[in-house]
């Protein structure tokens, strides 16, 4: 089909953005860059330009664009530039998110089973152990702030999963190593000196301490008694020549496993939750309906698939609550597109989550609504809904995901009674790296529930 970037002749200048010296949009994108480039796009139409700092970004928004980033994204705009620096602080030759064509698509095939959904479904009762050994610990009256303490559990989670072995006491350092690197390399808000300070260098030696210890782990004990997984794959793969990947890269691929949900589900959990605990009546049929299938003995696929509501609390938090809110990337090929010139080496944002706040895809989309996708009146648009991206780069995970934030919250609730602090409070998204709730979001435990 012929896309809207072929369809134009006529090319123009894009609308510019007005803002403060130096700074540009950078104050406006800190907090809800989402809501900033609904906004935008209300008044200038899918194509407008911004300023962040000393960087100019062309920003793609509306339909269209998404139509564009899934067909023909992979062909005119790379991801290297943005992701290859965060590469080479790895020493990877291969790491997933700097790749693009087919390279990237290679990687993706050696890693699609271990971040497959079946791959959680299979260990449906170690994720709710993982989570309980987390929530057996929160005392009544205690006060949890949510997205570090959900940080942690996912990544724990995240690498029993893939790699066979949990964090432990290096998700401080994991921490560091990937939010440095975000802000360094992929946002370019923060200068290169931070690569050389003392804290980051201890970081970055802990972090690839634990990934040669997964590393050497799994080539000594290979999968006879046990399930392969992530790390066997890598281990066993060749590139695109037949050629062994070297160790430093498998490690990096090993420390992007630990990453890859640190911040993404974390906060996407996190808002879920606060969104449970804040749409009145919902925590009510959530819990109940955790309690019905709990009470069925060990949690299974089954039983999860039976978890309508919370399955659509998810879905309607990755759409209200989008943490892959726009899509980075740098242009590779000329292109035309709503009659305006992406020239090569252009930076760009593809807004892929905005039309989740168009009425024309969702009826009152400023309304968090659980129930918008059993109504007659919800008609699925292709590519409408995009909390994952668009294209050849979607999230691998997408599947895993979904699954591990419904396991975590509903281990979470079955667990434990708890309610917002204070009872009125109104979450904030930050974005920094990627839209979260803050560290001021917390929640206050009630007590421990014996259902």
């Amino acid at each position: 089909m012929q896309s809207q970037a072929n369809k134009n002749k006529t090319v123009n200048q894009p609308p510019r953005v007005g803002g403060l010296p130096i700074l540009g949009s950078a104050l406006k994108m800190r907090v809800d860059p989402l809501a900033y480039f609904v906004d935008l796009y209300k008044r200038h139409g899918p194509v407008f330009e911004i300023k962040l700092l000393n960087q100019t970004y062309l920003v793609m928004a509306g339909i269209e664009a998404n139509h564009f980033l899934a067909r023909e994204g992979d062909e005119c705009l790379g991801s290297d530039v943005l992701f290859g620096g965060f590469a080479q602080e790895l020493g990877s030759e291969a790491l997933l998110t700097a790749l693009d064509g087919p390279p990237h698509k290679h990687q993706r095939k050696i890693q699609r089973r271990g971040y497959s959904r079946e791959s959680i479904l299979n260990s449906i009762e170690d994720v709710v152990r993982i989570t309980g050994g987390f929530t057996s610990a929160w005392q009544p009256n205690a006060i949890l702030p949510v997205f570090p303490t959900l940080q942690r559990i996912v990544t724990e989670q995240l690498g029993h999963l893939l790699l066979g072995r949990s964090c432990g006491d290096y998700f401080d350092d994991l921490w560091l190593l990937l939010n440095t690197n975000m802000k360094v390399h992929v946002m370019k808000t923060h200068p290169m000196r931070l690569l050389t300070e003392r804290r980051y260098l201890r970081a970055k030696a802990r972090g690839n301490e634990l990934a040669r210890t997964v590393l050497d782990w799994q080539r000594a004990h290979p999968p006879v008694d046990r399930a392969a997984n992530l790390v066997d794959d890598l281990i066993s793969a060749v590139n695109e020549k037949g050629e062994p990947y070297s160790d430093q890269m498998i490690m990096a691929t090993i420390l992007g496993a630990y990453f890859a949900g640190m911040d993404t589900v974390a906060a996407t959990a996190s808002f879920m939750l606060y969104a449970i605990l804040k749409t009145p009546g919902l925590l009510k049929r959530v819990t109940e309906e955790v309690d019905t299938v709990f009470s069925q003995g060990p949690l299974t696929a089954d039983g999860l698939r039976q978890m309508h509501v919370l399955h659509n609390t998810a879905m309607e938090t990755l759409r209200y609550y989008p943490v892959a809110a726009f899509t980075p990337r740098t242009v590779s090929k000329p292109f035309t597109f709503a009659s305006f010139q992406f020239e090569q080496g252009r930076q760009v944002f593809v807004a892929n989550t905005l039309t989740h706040f168009l009425p024309e895809f969702f009826v009152h989309p400023e309304v968090f609504d659980v129930d918008r996708y059993d109504r007659p009146d919800y008609k699925k648009v292709p590519q409408a809904l995009a909390p994952y991206t668009l294209g050849a780069h979607t999230c691998l995970g997408a599947g895993m995901a979904e699954v591990q934030l419904m396991l975590v919250i509903a281990s979470i609730l079955r667990n434990v009674s708890l309610q917002l602090h204070p009872a009125d409070y109104q979450v904030t998204v930050y974005a920094s790296p990627i839209p979260n709730p803050g560290q001021k979001f917390s929640v206050r435990v009630i007590g421990q529930r014996k259902p």
